[in-house]
């Protein structure tokens, strides 16, 4: 049977656009929230500790909520999440016109806010499953991580001109905005609740068949303790990049969302190739080959501020879109892998066990990448983590089961 189009897929379309608004959102607040952090106190540190706070809810929250998103409507638990998120960053640019923003309240903001997306994201997971067939999944995934792209790509070029005419503050309202628009696509979505109820009983035994599922899966636990390996050595670098960008390129707001934007392009153009790659190669063989080259992209951003300047936010931007979109083909296989194989009951449990080992290290890796930046520099800073980065290549390609799937 011919598998329906899904630009034909009505409730798909709704979710893919309102995620797709959401995301150019997410981007512009992803160069604001730094900048305005920055022009505030001038310190990597601080700029760390938000990306920590925003990332920390990881840590706190992903085993719980996925637990709950097995037992709850997940239309729900995003609906929430949308307003929740709305109605937090909406008070930034109300302090900012009130002269009464401080840093306790962006604290706050980046640790609600993060938590907000810890609960959508689980809840997201189970939600392509929900309403596509299992034919659908890696198209499905591909264009949402192509949408993602694109906001990349428009998010961040729009942001820095939005921070030079109205200032960083408020900018962050068009985010606000856009989990709005999220919102009102979700509401007409159908009940997302698991196909079977938990056969457990209590939140522990739920949760701690999650562990047992992860840890009886060989390929799923590699996939999660490389995806770890992979967050430690990327988000170092990653929670300190506008400062990077600030210091070491010297490009002001518009030239830093022209960087960021130029990213956008490597989703654009590799996530609709996505389902093309897959069936060529194997999963294990992008793998491989997506780590043979992180690395190398990570070292280019050490050698990048020797250039002239123009010449170097093309360099790191085209660098950038590389890497984005090889993230971005990886998270597509290994996501779309664990909806075809993991048990609808299970899913939320089981995706978020590998989120709590996986990116829980985030908000570990943001302050450090801000008190090594303080401490021996941006560059060294990048040097460790294509280190690392060369490492994990080595193990995956040589040692890992993950390789031969």
């Amino acid at each position: 049977m011919a598998t329906q189009s899904l630009w034909r897929h009505g409730a798909f379309m709704r979710v893919w656009a309102g995620s797709t608004i959401s995301g150019v959102g997410d981007q512009i607040t992803g160069l604001a929230l730094p900048w305005l952090v920055l022009l505030l106190t001038h310190s990597p540190v601080q700029l760390g500790i938000v990306v920590g706070l925003q990332n920390l809810p990881f840590l706190l929250f992903t085993l719980i909520a996925g637990v709950y998103a097995d037992r709850w409507d997940r239309r729900v638990i995003m609906l929430t999440c949308d307003v929740v998120r709305f109605v937090a960053l909406a008070t930034i640019p109300l302090a900012a016109a009130l002269h009464n923003l401080t840093m306790g309240q962006i604290y706050a903001v980046a640790f609600i806010t993060g938590t907000g997306r810890v609960w959508f994201d689980v809840a997201h997971y189970a939600l392509l499953p929900g309403i596509l067939a299992e034919a659908q999944l890696v198209d499905g995934n591909s264009k949402f991580f192509a949408s993602e792209g694109a906001s990349n790509l428009v998010g961040p070029s729009l942001g820095g001109f939005l921070i030079k005419l109205f200032g960083a503050a408020n900018a962050i309202l068009a985010d606000a905005f856009s989990f709005l628009v999220s919102a009102i696509a979700i509401v007409s979505l159908p009940s997302l609740r698991a196909s079977k109820p938990p056969a457990e009983r209590g939140w522990r035994a739920q949760l701690a068949a999650g562990f047992r599922y992860l840890f009886g899966h060989r390929i799923i636990l590699e996939n999660a303790l490389f995806l770890f390996m992979f967050l430690l050595f990327q988000m170092m670098v990653q929670a300190v990049y506008v400062f990077y960008a600030q210091h070491e390129l010297h490009l002001d707001a518009a030239l830093t969302g022209i960087l960021f934007a130029l990213a956008g392009l490597g989703p654009i153009i590799i996530s609709p190739l996505a389902p093309r790659i897959r069936r060529r190669l194997r999963m294990g063989q992008i793998l491989v080959l997506v780590t043979s080259l992180s690395w190398i992209m990570m070292a280019v951003l050490d050698i990048a501020p020797l250039f002239p300047k123009l010449v170097a936010l093309v360099v790191v931007g085209l660098t950038g879109a590389l890497d984005y979109g090889l993230g971005t083909l990886w998270n597509v296989v290994t996501i779309s892998y664990r909806q075809s194989v993991i048990p609808s009951q299970l899913m939320s449990r089981v995706n978020s066990a590998l989120r709590f080992i996986s990116w829980g290290v985030i908000p570990i890796a943001s302050v450090l990448g801000g008190l090594l930046t303080q401490t021996i520099g941006i560059r060294w800073l990048i040097a460790i983590s294509a280190a690392g980065l060369f490492a994990m290549f080595i193990i995956l390609a040589r040692f890992s089961e993950i390789r031969k799937v």
